[in-house]
């Protein structure tokens, strides 16, 4: 191991020593110098920086809701020679630019305070030194507007599409929170009913999907959560077949219907949720004593007479039945 060390810095005393180590220090020294005249030429220059420089709203009482907020910060191009750009950044630099709301309260109920592009300008020249010019403010116009109103609680409505494939169904829609709190002028508040959310798009949809929406906002109002959690809740169906009893209705007492088979089979389409339910008897299957009468055929076309709202895609098998109408002994109507 020592060898191996000691072969290595032999190695590196000849390259140190070598003529190719000193080109490349003389190449080293010569970039250094070309870098520094170039910087010195540059920061003589005019030259135009672009800057962030925080904003600060203060002394907003609590009774007071800021419904649409100042920007957090604005973009500020600046120009002057480099050298008082870069002194300037290196012993002070911009300081947030602060805006006491008492000044520009105007003691109603709401209120919109805008600042204009001079009104700006004037703030940041104040800490600037007085060669620098403000070229741009980005946005160029800053504004907020408060409310002394307490808000109203208004439910939240879903604004857009919401459909399933045809193998499924929307079981249900909800918003979590339901409801939120608008804060804006009484003027606003009093002709909302509802706050929508953003327009959405959930179509084709073939199982439950959860997902967040913005809510639909205007310039001066606030709401006290920016977003709710949408469930569109699906369902898939399935195809199911009972066996419901064909029966009478209205007959007289002395007159008593049989039908051929007695029993039709129901088939339907129902919700996989509700599929365990005893469907036998929700339906009814039945021929009444005037429609017999009125019938002329030997056959009937049988219809159901009651459909449960929660199925679809009704069908009866065998469609028509053979049937007499038989007369009965009826004691009561003897010794009448």
């Amino acid at each position: 191991m020592g060898k191996g060390l000691k072969a290595y810095w032999k190695l590196a005393r000849v390259f140190l020593s070598g003529v190719h180590f000193r080109n490349v220090l003389v190449f080293l020294f010569f970039l250094m110098v070309s870098a520094s005249f170039w910087l010195m030429q540059t920061l003589n220059e005019s030259l135009q920086v672009d800057v962030e420089v925080p904003l600060q709203l203060q002394n907003v009482p609590s009774s007071v809701v800021v419904t649409t907020e100042l920007p957090s910060q604005i973009t500020v191009s600046l120009r002057d020679r480099g050298t008082s750009l870069f002194r300037f950044f290196r012993h002070k630099g911009l300081s947030p630019i602060v805006f006491d709301f008492s000044k520009y309260d105007n003691g109603h109920e709401s209120g919109h305070v805008q600042f204009q592009q001079t009104e700006i300008t004037r703030l940041l020249q104040l800490q600037l030194e007085s060669s620098t010019r403000v070229q741009e403010i980005s946005p160029d116009t800053l504004e907020y507007f408060y409310t002394r109103n307490k808000g109203r609680r208004l439910p939240v409505e879903v604004n857009g599409m919401v459909s399933t494939t045809p193998q499924n169904y929307l079981l249900g829609l909800s918003c979590q929170p339901d409801s939120v709190e608008v804060f804006a002028p009484s003027e606003v508040l009093d002709t909302m009913h509802c706050v929508y959310t953003e327009k959405l798009d959930m179509t084709n949809l073939t199982e439950t999907l959860h997902r967040s929406a913005r809510l639909q906002g205007r310039k001066g109002m606030k709401f006290d959560t920016a977003q709710v959690a949408i469930t569109a809740v699906v369902d898939y169906y399935l195809e199911q077949s009972v066996e419901v009893p064909i029966i009478g209705l209205n007959f007289p007492p002395d007159r008593q219907l049989r039908v051929f088979p007695s029993k039709a089979t129901v088939t339907f389409r129902v919700g996989s949720v509700k599929a365990n339910r005893d469907w036998a008897k929700s339906f009814v299957l039945a021929a009444t004593y005037e429609e017999l009468l009125k019938n002329e055929g030997l056959r009937y076309m049988l219809h159901l007479k009651s459909v449960p709202e929660d199925v679809s895609n009704v069908r009866i098998s065998p469609m028509e039945v053979d049937y007499l109408i038989e007369q009965v002994y009826n004691p009561e109507a003897e010794q009448e």
